[in-house]
């Protein structure tokens, strides 16, 4: 492909430096808007990340495009849901990138592209979108596809020129985003639109402008938000930027062999044995090759061997991130010093949460909130462990849909067990037996997980009403099964709060999890208040070090 992101001289046949030069479009619009996206996040917390967890998934789907092996449409269509797929990170990110492989299904077998072809691949992207979804909410992205994707269709059937369509399908899924609060109540109850939603236009806006030639300034939009909502503050951290990119060490080294009678397969193996993070994708005359290594050389080495070689990349990593990876890869082994039949791979941050889990015999994969992983993340981490069979705990709601997908996509047997907090996380590992088989033991971890309740308490990071409770920014919130119970409150009576909530009665375990913001002097006050209220409870604390949240509660 060339780097030159020009419009074709036909506007209705798109090539794939086309559709590279749309979803480039459509990533400046989103990176000028992701902290709006990240803040209305219909919880008022500080792990608010849907609009970065989009833009990065939209990053990667570019940047393997930019290496597809042809500028045809099925090629590059192909690439990007490749960089989607395997850079999917949280629920914004995997939602929006079945929007990728509706494409590479639509485009298959076509050099260019036209505005119907897009229509097909919206319909084909809004049932992917649905299915990949295990509870489908209204309100939500999946409105914003629908109505996209509907217009896409009647634009189609009405034989309207490519701009048009282009426009209708923006107007239709801005419409959607107007619509979300009134679907989901408690979007009107905030005061917000959905985020994912308010993102996914934004995409889909971006692409309309490359096809209309419209050459409006990114940071220009009229936003589809209900009054009050502040949108001065736009562009991307720079340090959350550098904290998330390049995180394993050595060198992220791609090129591509061209030959003769290439074995994919036996080049795919050679780099899972030689590297990691490895991909291997193409066909008997060429092969394009992305993999994670200390020795470059040697690998280039051997695929000088195969063929011509061309297209070279190597980057170096970041350093501190190459730390923290081989941080994490010494206490992998470190878990597994007695290997059991099937691992469990725990997601935590934080000292306390970490150890928890490994002192159960669990691998844990560092990330949470605000650093989500993405699937590639994810499978190299599965990877990483001595068996062919695993049990995923993502242990957050917005880290869930990321593993899942990474379980269809690992050679290894994966059974992701669907914790959406530390506690229910913590309930299953105890439950885990090396004894069963995994089946069983996903099973049961399953079923115990019901029985836990989580309460958390941080510090809002907008104002808002929700729940019928008004929380100023800044101030102390409680939620309990994430509705808000509790704002502006002490951190004993908010605490006290959420086990109110829960209607808490004798015999009934109650687990403190401490996190960073809170120091021991104040966790052992919260105590006392606590079996002062409630003399007649199993009370138990514990260090977590989780960033961002005073306390994880476990009530079971």
């Amino acid at each position: 492909m060339t780097d030159t992101l020009q419009r074709t001289n036909n506007p209705t046949a798109w090539s794939g430096d086309a559709l590279l030069g749309m979803f480039t479009a459509a990533a400046q619009v989103l990176e000028s808007h992701v902290n709006l996206v990240n803040r209305l996040n219909v919880f008022p917390v500080q792990d608010g990340d849907t609009g970065i967890n989009m833009l990065l998934t939209l990053r990667d789907t570019l940047e393997e495009a930019r290496s597809a092996e042809t500028d045809t449409a099925e090629a590059v269509a192909r690439a990007m849901w490749d960089g989607a797929c395997m850079g999917a990170k949280g629920n914004g990110g995997s939602i929006v990138s079945q929007l990728f492989k509706g494409m590479s299904e639509a485009f298959d077998g076509k050099a260019s592209v036209s505005s119907d072809d897009l229509a097909a691949a919206l319909s084909l992207a809004k049932g992917h979108a649905y299915n990949a979804i295990g509870n489908p909410v209204e309100g939500t992205m999946l409105t914003v596809f629908t109505y996209a994707a509907d217009a896409a269709t009647q634009s189609k059937e009405s034989g309207v020129p490519a701009e048009d369509m282009l426009s209708n399908i923006s107007d239709a899924a801005r419409d959607a985003v107007n619509l979300t609060p009134s679907l989901l109540p408690r979007l009107q109850e905030a005061g917000v639109v959905d985020s994912g939603g308010l993102g996914l236009w934004m995409i889909l806006e971006g692409v309309r402008r490359w096809v209309a030639d419209d050459d409006t300034s990114p940071d220009e939009l009229d936003m589809p938000l209900p009054e009050g909502i502040d949108v001065s503050e736009t562009g991307v951290s720079l340090e959350f930027l550098d904290l998330t990119e390049d995180e394993e060490y050595g060198n992220c080294t791609q090129f591509v062999i061209r030959g003769e009678r290439l074995d994919v397969d036996s080049v795919r193996t050679e780099m899972s044995t030689r590297g990691r993070s490895a991909v291997v994708i193409g066909d008997a005359s060429l092969v394009k090759v992305h993999v994670h290594t200390e020795v470059p050389d040697e690998i280039l080495s051997y695929a000088r061997g195969l063929g011509s070689v061309s297209r070279v990349s190597v980057e170096n990593m970041d350093e501190q991130r190459e730390r923290l990876a081989a941080r994490q890869r010494q206490e992998v082994e470190d878990a597994l010093a007695q290997v059991i039949p099937i691992p469990v791979l725990a997601v935590a941050w934080g000292e306390g949460l970490e150890a928890v889990f490994r002192h159960e015999g669990a691998s844990v994969m560092v990330a949470g909130d605000t650093m989500n992983p993405s699937v590639r993340e994810i499978l190299d981490a599965v990877d990483s462990v001595p068996s062919e069979s695993v049990i995923i705990l993502p242990n957050n709601g917005n880290i869930l849909p990321a593993a899942q997908q990474a379980a269809e996509a690992a050679e290894k047997t994966v059974r992701v067990v669907s914790t959406t907090t530390i506690p229910q996380g913590v309930a299953a590992i105890l439950e885990f037996q090396p004894y069963r088989s995994i089946g069983e033991n996903a099973a049961e971890m399953e079923n115990v997980i019901r029985e836990v309740r989580t309460g958390e308490i941080t510090r809002a990071a907008r104002s808002v009403t929700l729940d019928g409770i008004s929380a100023e920014e800044g101030e102390l919130i409680g939620l309990f099964e994430r509705q808000l119970v509790a704002a502006g409150r002490s951190l004993p009576e908010t605490t006290l709060s959420i086990l109110r909530s829960a209607g808490i009665g004798d015999g009934d375990l109650v687990t403190l999890y401490r996190g960073d913001p809170v120091s021991e002097a104040e966790a052992d006050d919260v105590v006392s208040e606590l079996e002062s209220a409630f003399p007649s409870i199993d009370l138990q604390h514990y260090y977590g070090g989780q960033p961002f949240y005073h306390f994880i509660v476990s009530i079971e």
